[in-house]
């Protein structure tokens, strides 16, 4: 590995554009110029530091959602745009969060979801399942939800009411990655399926594809790439059959963030204090 931007702390989120990182953390946001790796602009955004915060953002804005608090940001220099409490406790606090055009969506815990509209921001809630939707992801005109007990839920995005479901196995679907019409999904059962979302219906599955928790981090050429923090394992799939086609090796801890470019892997996790890359194709 080598180092792409030396923080001194751990980097909880980031977000790669064409020309810079943003990076989540601390108490911060630090801008890195992609090309020069330096520090362009920082701003304090948060007041206490925190290891639980996760990013999704466009080309105008950055969400944060943070236990039971969600952050909107501008992307170009920090500026909060607001902040909105959608929960109490850990019983009401944020899973999961995607964005479209005029939406955010939040998953809270116990199966019920939150919306904001980005114009006025007005929030609407929702009754989806029992069970928490840890993972969201949209495809076409509807939400793809990864649940705690194993489920993929189809939603309309207009109504936020159930059209499909399907069982992949009894336990947490904690990642999802979308590539076209097909769907990859990473169990903690150890299992890894690929989903034909045109039928909605799974095409293929592999078993103990980690032996510890792991994630879909997304398609280099023609593989499918998972990462296991707790195993220090980075896999490489072929993303039609799901054959395993090699296993890199590098230290890792818990958790953490990738983002794939070219031939070129960003990480985060919580033994590196900035963020580190791999180029795949060494």
């Amino acid at each position: 590995m080598e180092h792409v931007a030396e923080l001194g702390g751990v980097v909880t989120g980031f977000n790669v554009t064409a020309h810079c990182i943003d990076c989540m953390c601390g108490k911060k946001f630090v801008k890195i110029d992609k090309h020069s790796r330096e520090i362009i602009c920082q701003k304090t955004v948060f007041e206490k530091e925190g290891l639980s915060r996760k990013l999704v953002a466009d080309e105008e804005h950055i969400f944060v959602y943070d236990f039971c608090t969600l952050y909107v940001l501008s992307q170009n220099d920090y500026e909060l745009i607001g902040k909105w409490q959608l929960g109490n406790d850990l019983s009401s606090d944020i899973c999961g969060m995607t964005v479209d055009d005029d939406t955010i969506y939040c998953s809270i815990r116990n199966g019920k979801m939150i919306t904001l509209d980005r114009q006025r921001y007005l929030t609407k809630e929702y009754a989806i399942s029992r069970n928490s939707m840890w993972s969201v992801k949209i495809y076409d005109s509807y939400l793809v939800c990864g649940t705690v007990d194993g489920k993929l839920l189809l939603l309309d995005k207009s109504t936020l009411s159930i059209e499909k479901e399907l069982v992949l196995g009894k336990k947490n679907v904690g990642s999802l990655h979308m590539e076209g019409e097909t769907m990859y999904a990473a169990g903690h059962d150890g299992r890894l399926f690929k989903i034909s979302m045109r039928n909605f219906e799974i095409l293929s599955s592999v078993k103990n594809v980690h032996k510890k928790m792991f994630d879909c981090a997304g398609i280099y050429r023609d593989m499918l790439v998972t990462v296991s923090y707790p195993c220090s394992e980075i896999a490489f799939w072929d993303k039609d059959t799901l054959e395993k086609r090699k296993v890199i090796n590098v230290p890792l801890k818990l958790s953490g963030r990738t983002y794939i470019e070219d031939d070129f892997m960003y990480i985060s996790s919580r033994n590196i204090l900035g963020i580190d890359g791999i180029r795949l194709n060494g």
